[in-house]
């Protein structure tokens, strides 16, 4: 699938962050494919043999339809096998309608395929269905005329290899990767282990700016990463979706949602202070004192990621929020931080000087 889901190598190159799959995730997909192949070949056969029991003259019809529509997971083979089911009915549809009409030849196939898409699109059909319904139109015009028996196959074959597919996709081996957003999270929360830590003793030793700058690239590295978690529990949940054996994955997958939202929350708030104490140190107006104070403040905040527990239930030892402001900075506490957020987003727009205060 192209995602990745725990430890990695990195590197950067031309300010391009490039990642290596590490031997865990190479054999995780290697595992997939062999497997999906597995069911193509097995689903292949039986379609094909199907087929040919219920008359079909054109039994390669049926494996065609297991090929296309054995896809990652089970809801996404659905999905296909829909849209080219919609595809081949409209297809055979029109070619029944004016093909006794026409002769084969490229003007003829060109504006059969023109009118039956134009047909599936104010169907407002998918973009799937409409390349079925082109291949269907082709297919079934040219060989409709060398046998008659090729429209009426290409349905019921087109039908037995879809089922097929999603039976056996459905049976053997059903797709789940809950196990690999297990892993994403917990690689997703050790990272941030590991910035928190950073940045907690950055804010104790000084605040150097070159350390700042090097703590925003891993920051923001850290964001893509979260983006390819959250891609992965999209297709953990594509994949649990209409298999008969995932009712205790079902559940995990729910937890590990949670919990990516609490770790979602806490990337945007270190993200946030890596800016604020950045932009703070350059205005020279933080004192050692409050160095220490915010380097503890976020220091204590590390077991949040470290636990494995829904944060709601997790409790920290000692005081969660240990830092005190005045009462009357308390009242002014939201309109200093929209002042601070809209100020630095026209910084970042370039409609402030990015020295100022």
């Amino acid at each position: 699938m192209g995602i990745l889901y725990n430890e990695s190598s990195t590197f950067m190159k031309n300010g391009v962050i490039f990642r290596m799959k590490n031997n865990k995730q190479l054999k995780k997909q290697m595992e997939n494919k062999a497997l999906l192949i597995l069911k193509m070949a097995l689903a292949s056969a039986l379609s094909w043999e199907i087929a040919k029991l219920a008359g079909s003259h054109h039994p390669y019809l049926a494996p065609i339809s297991v090929i296309l529509c054995l896809q990652t997971t089970i809801k996404r083979s659905i999905r296909f096998s829909y849209h080219r089911m919609v595809g081949t009915i409209i297809g055979i549809s029109m070619v029944m309608l004016f093909a006794p009409h026409l002769k084969v030849n490229g003007w003829t196939i060109g504006a059969l395929i023109l009118i039956a898409c134009f047909v599936a699109k104010w169907l407002k059909t998918d973009e799937t269905a409409i390349h079925q319904v082109a291949l269907t139109v082709l297919l079934v015009f040219v060989l409709g005329h060398k046998s008659g028996n090729y429209p009426i196959d290409r349905f019921r074959d087109t039908l037995i290899g879809a089922i097929v597919a999603v039976i056996l996709h459905m049976l053997i081996y059903p797709p789940n990767f809950t196990g690999q957003v297990s892993k994403s999270i917990d690689h997703f929360a050790d990272q941030l282990t590991t910035i928190f830590s950073k940045v907690s003793e950055w804010t104790k030793s000084g605040l150097k700016k070159n350390i700042g700058y090097t703590l925003q690239t891993e920051t923001n590295r850290v964001l893509q990463e979260l983006h390819e978690t959250k891609n992965l529990m999209k297709d953990a949940a594509d994949s649990l979706s209409y298999n008969p054996f995932a009712k205790r994955s079902k559940k995990d997958l729910k937890s590990f949602q949670q919990r990516l939202h609490y770790l979602t929350q806490s990337y945007s708030y270190l993200s946030n202070i890596v800016g604020i104490l950045t932009a703070w140190s350059e205005a020279g107006t933080i004192t050692p004192v409050q160095q220490a104070l915010w380097s503890d403040q976020i220091k204590a905040l590390i077991p949040l990621f470290q636990t494995k527990e829904n944060p709601i239930v997790f409790r920290l030892s000692g005081d969660a929020l240990q830092v005190v402001i005045p009462a009357n900075l308390e009242e002014q506490q939201f309109h200093i931080s929209l002042f601070y957020e809209t100020r630095s987003l026209l910084k970042k727009l370039g409609q402030l000087p990015s020295n100022k205060g």
